[in-house]
């Protein structure tokens, strides 16, 4: 993955330079959607784009511009991955809400974003030491994916806010982590656990 020191700003692109600049986004997305640690080298993406380094620097600036770039591409699709609550009750909203964010996981945008983050510096502390402005943006997406939860439970009555904001950061983490153990191997009943995760933070948010 090539990498330059100190951002550059770049210039405006003109239509032939938003074309290009899509068509860089759009195959970073689809080559890191496939969760292969290799896709993060901005010479493979432009290359598999039929651009080169160059076009990424005056484009993006940096390495920072460009994987920046790419975490607000996926927040600007995020919204359309979420679906409205149907269930009027908390533990159906639960429950929904649980299988709505697994199937997120699953989705290209999900796996672009984790697949950055197993690649790049890490954690997010070292991440904005080297990548300042590709770290502002997955915070960003973590607010995002917060309050996406959190407006989930809109209109369910008698629900504790503290619960809730509690729910909204332990539920991903927790999905996040069954997903893991699918994706390596386990001898875990994964069906069993993901109904166990829904009843525990049922019994949990209805105190």
């Amino acid at each position: 993955m090539s990498m330059t020191t100190g951002a550059t700003m770049s210039r405006k692109p003109n239509r032939r330079g938003v074309a290009a600049r899509e068509k860089l986004l759009s195959t970073a997305v689809e080559m890191l959607g496939t969760g292969r640690p290799e896709t993060v080298s901005i010479n493979m993406v432009a290359k598999e784009a039929g651009l080169s380094w160059g076009s990424v620097q005056n484009l993006f600036g940096d390495s920072d511009g460009f994987w920046s770039a790419v975490a607000d591409q996926v927040a600007e699709h995020g919204a359309e991955l979420w679906s409205r609550p149907q269930s009027t009750t908390l533990a159906g909203r639960v429950a929904e809400v649980a299988q709505l964010y697994s199937a997120v996981l699953e989705s290209p945008y999900a796996v672009t974003i984790e697949t950055m983050r197993w690649a790049l510096p890490r954690p997010l502390e070292l991440l904005a030491e080297t990548h300042p402005r590709t770290a502002a943006s997955i915070r960003h997406l973590d607010e995002l994916s917060i309050l996406a939860f959190n407006r989930f439970f809109d209109g369910v009555e008698g629900l504790d806010e503290e619960r809730r904001a509690a729910m909204s950061e332990v539920l991903p983490a927790m999905l996040r982590s069954l997903r893991n153990e699918r994706l390596l191997g386990t001898h875990i009943d994964i069906e069993r656990a993901h109904r166990v995760i829904v009843s525990m933070l049922t019994s949990y948010l209805e105190g």
